[in-house]
């Protein structure tokens, strides 16, 4: 049983990484706009830290998008790179990560968040 909820869950993370990437995103501009999924402002998530399940740091939030219809939202994420260099975006939604004490949290490990598509903003 645990397995299939497990399973299911999986399922789900992975629906809405693929809906966020195919869905036509817009940088949020206004930093005083609160970000409903963590009750925090734009301005406040710029730079945060991105941490996998096992707790290593992967990246950072680089921009806060939102979709087309003007309801999805979701995170460009700078992941992978050294000291800037080689790093690339990312666009996972929003209720894909949690906020930890230190950052933000993904369910995704490192090489699955390395497999998605770049985001070109």
């Amino acid at each position: 049983m645990t397995y299939r909820h497990l399973a299911f869950a999986t399922f789900l993370i992975a629906s809405g990484v693929a809906q966020a990437q195919a869905t036509r995103w817009i940088e949020v501009e206004d930093g005083a706009m609160i970000v409903p999924a963590f009750n925090l402002t734009v301005d406040e998530l710029d730079g945060i830290s991105l941490y996998d399940r096992t707790g290593e740091r992967v990246g950072e939030l680089d921009d806060v998008l939102i979709g087309e219809d003007g309801k999805s939202m979701a995170a460009s994420l700078d992941i992978g790179g050294f000291l800037g260099l080689g790093e690339r975006d990312v666009v996972v939604p929003f209720d894909s990560l949690t906020l930890g004490e230190e950052g933000l949290i993904t369910t995704m490990d490192k090489e699955g968040l390395e497999s998605l598509p770049e985001y070109v903003d």
